[in-house]
């Protein structure tokens, strides 16, 4: 029996998770209070308009913004800092974050490495349009516990 109540864990502790990381960096002073204020700001945005860029232009186009952002060298993985002060980069974390909740909710696997884009453009028409329907779902929850996990975070909030 499936319990409801999966797809808002996976979304809840995915936004703490990555919330986390940056309060330690916050509080360690590994980044500064502008630089914590924008990267979250960039992070809840980006969970709150999931649902909407989903149901719009669908999830391969979702993991192509995703590799697009993606600008770090894989042999020199990036400081905390240096992911606080890179625009765009809190998007592209809720973005893999997103991609690696909806990997464990219906069992698909490489969403979350690169081989993402050829997973779901190899995918049945029917498995893709039932990912679809399940990447809707997580995406809500998404946008609902980013009020919940960056309640301090106002709109356009930075300084």
């Amino acid at each position: 029996m499936f319990d409801p109540r999966t797809l808002n864990k996976y979304a809840y502790e995915a936004l703490k998770n990555l919330r986390s990381l940056y309060d330690e960096a916050l509080s360690n002073q590994s980044i500064n209070l502008q630089e914590y204020k924008q990267h979250l700001q960039e992070q809840k945005s980006q969970a709150v308009e999931l649902y909407t860029y989903v149901a719009t232009w669908g999830l391969m186009r979702l993991k192509g913004e995703e590799i697009a952002l993606d600008k770090w060298n894989p042999q020199q993985p990036p400081t905390r800092r240096q992911r606080a002060t890179k625009s765009q980069e809190g998007k592209r974390e809720v973005i893999e974050s997103y991609f690696r909740s909806l990997e464990n909710v219906p069992g698909v696997g490489n969403l979350v490495n690169e081989e993402g884009l050829a997973t779901l453009n190899s995918m049945k028409h029917n498995q893709y349009l039932g990912l679809t329907g399940v990447a809707l779902a997580i995406a809500q929850e998404f946008s609902f516990w980013a009020d919940a996990v960056y309640h301090d975070i106002k709109p356009g909030e930075s300084d």
